[in-house]
């Protein structure tokens, strides 16, 4: 039976089979679990490029690894291989081809991981830690983006140790994303920039936010011929902005909506508000996945401004998510965030990263045409 294929009721109930208590809620959606995840918090998670046959899964995380999967059709998760850095890995990306995984970290430099001869090289240097990391393939030139806390964006062409470009940000860089020819960088102080990429990067645009409170994850998502034409933002404030860089009714078609929070409905108690981690579009429908710090995975329509559906809360904090190519795998991962400090740390407990049949939960609920 093929789990991720577009029917299955594998993985959707039962009882596990390590015989889990009624009081152990890790798992809550019976979800799959991945073999051998990582020693402490996960920060990020890519699925390979449509170009590689099967679906690889990289995780980088806070103890300084990257490790990749081999998921199989009917959920099983083989590990292939890892790398470390010095430092925790707060971002991952692949190459177009497949061939390769960029590794941003904590330890100022990105590496290029070539899955072929599993050795990784630096390819990038910042003056503090590297907080995104983006692979940009256009007809002209191919090269990896580096965000840092430095304050400048830098791309390189990986053979050199200079960079080809570097732009200087207003602040330090939360978070970004590319989907060819259009970048966008959130950064520290609710600054936001657009960049366009053909021919050479520019700085495209620079928009006031339309959140109030501190970046924590931006999504660019494509219209309907597949072109980026805006990008989903949220913030710790349990909200997310889904905002169109040229929407023929600004006020009307630029709106934000909260997610990530507790007693939504009782106005009597004070509401619980959780920071929105990570922000994922279906590759297939154009809808979107949020995962937050209280534990929970949402699946949205944006177009029809509808709440598709909402996870069981989990035990402890889910830090990041991403689909594989098809959109048929949803992957999450389970770990403390710190978004509760120190005190909240429990070294005891385990990290988790699930996959969830994704093929039917994401599909629009009326398709505007």
């Amino acid at each position: 039976m093929s789990l991720f294929g577009s029917t299955s009721g594998f993985g959707t109930g039962g009882t596990s089979m390590f015989g889990s208590t009624a009081t152990d809620n890790h798992n809550p959606m019976k979800d799959i679990e991945v073999t051998s995840p990582p020693d402490d918090s996960i920060g990020c998670l890519a699925f390979s490029p449509p170009t590689l046959p099967g679906n690889f899964l990289i995780a980088g995380s806070w103890a300084n690894d990257v490790r990749c999967w081999e998921v199989q059709d009917n959920g099983q998760t083989i590990p292939k291989a890892q790398q470390m850095h010095t430092g925790p890995v707060l971002d991952v990306c692949w190459s177009d081809d497949g061939s390769k995984v960029f590794t941003a970290s904590c330890d100022k430099t990105a590496k290029m991981w070539d899955l072929n001869s599993n050795q990784a090289i630096q390819i990038a240097q910042h003056e503090a830690p590297v907080k995104t990391v983006h692979w940009i393939k256009a007809p002209n030139y191919s090269c990896v983006m580096t965000g840092s806390w430095d304050k400048t964006l830098k791309f390189w062409d990986t053979r050199s140790p200079t960079p080809m470009m570097t732009l200087q940000l207003p602040e330090r860089c939360y978070c970004a994303d590319v989907v060819y020819p259009m970048a966008v960088v959130a950064t520290a102080e609710r600054g936001l920039i657009v960049y366009q990429l053909e021919n050479q990067p520019s700085e495209f645009r620079r928009i006031d936010s339309p959140l109030k409170h501190q970046h924590r994850c931006v999504a660019v998502f494509k219209d309907k011929v597949n072109k980026p034409t805006g990008f989903a933002l949220g913030s710790i404030e349990g909200r997310v902005a889904i905002h169109y860089i040229n929407p023929p009714n600004p006020a009307k078609d630029n709106f934000t909506f909260k997610c990530h929070r507790s007693n939504g409905t009782n106005t009597s108690a004070p509401q619980d508000i959780y920071a929105v981690n990570e922000i994922a579009f279906h590759p297939v429908h154009g809808t979107l996945a949020t995962v937050g710090s209280d534990g929970r995975f949402s699946f949205w329509d944006k177009d029809a401004r509808t709440k598709l559906k909402t996870s069981e809360q989990l035990d402890q904090a889910i830090s990041a998510c991403c689909f594989n190519h098809n959109g048929n795998i949803f992957a999450y991962a389970s770990s403390y965030d710190w978004s509760k400090g120190h005190e909240f740390y429990n070294p005891q407990k385990k990290n988790y990263i699930f996959l969830r049949n994704a093929a039917e939960e994401l599909k629009p609920r009326n398709k505007k045409y």
